[in-house]
């Protein structure tokens, strides 16, 4: 469980730390991006492996994924408008909201929360932002930030520990409980390029104090500045039945 964290910003963002996570986010995300992927649920006893496709609209602040296997939850949509998630369920035909109590419950059984779909957008200016340590220079040097939560913000973790590369390959974030105890960790692997940019194709989020599990999620496809139907982010309606036919 992740405990909801308030904590005042004691100084200003450092410019220069800003610039390099809007260089990361802009790295990784466009527009209008389309992805798919596989994600892979590994624990001591299983493994759950699931393909999704998602719809980011970056500039409405709008996202959209749809599970496409395994067949028993193939068709689950989750729907995220500004700071309101939502979940449609293929077989009640039923679009339901994930309330607050829900957002920190595990998303499809995997190290990631329903909190995580809301905060993607969020991780740059819920933040203040510091230069705490830098390795080398240029673009193949790693910077350390460490980002704490904004006075007004209300968000999962105590504190935050990203490693960037000078170019704005993302490297790993650390996600710091309120006990200053590392909770989780992303790494962000296997850079290749794709539709025209060098982007980590793999990103494993590990739980730091659960030996044995992790989920690793691997991008298969991706489409920076798509063209979207803007129908695909419209909440699903129950469909009415069809009249019988003689």
């Amino acid at each position: 469980m992740v405990i909801l964290c308030h904590s005042a910003s004691a100084t200003e963002s450092d410019p220069e730390a800003v610039a390099l996570l809007q260089k990361s986010e802009s790295l990784m995300r466009s527009k209008a991006t389309e992805v798919t992927y596989q994600v892979d649920i590994v624990r001591p006893d299983w493994k759950r492996t699931l393909e999704f496709l998602s719809h980011d609209d970056y500039e409405n602040n709008r996202f959209r994924m749809e599970i496409l296997s395994p067949r028993k939850t193939r068709g689950t949509v989750f729907l995220k408008v500004d700071d309101k998630l939502s979940m449609y369920l293929p077989k009640l035909r039923r679009q339901i909201a994930i309330s607050p109590a829900m957002m920190h419950d595990a998303w499809m059984g995997s190290d990631f929360n329903n909190q995580d779909l809301l905060e993607a957008d969020s991780l740059i200016s819920d933040y203040t932002h510091l230069i705490a340590r830098r390795e080398g220079k240029g673009p193949e040097a790693i910077i350390t930030i460490e980002s704490f939560p904004n006075e007004s913000a209300t968000v999962s973790w105590h504190m935050l520990v990203q490693r960037i590369r000078g170019d704005g390959m993302p490297l790993e974030i650390r996600y710091i409980c309120k006990d200053k105890v590392p909770g989780r960790r992303l790494l962000f692997e296997a850079p290749k390029e794709m539709d025209g940019r060098i982007i980590p194709t793999r990103l494993v989020m590990e739980p730091l104090k659960k030996q044995g599990k992790h989920t690793t999620i691997t991008i298969k496809s991706v489409k920076f500045n798509a063209n979207f139907n803007p129908d695909l982010f419209e909440p699903m309606k129950k469909k009415k039945p069809q009249a019988a036919t003689k």
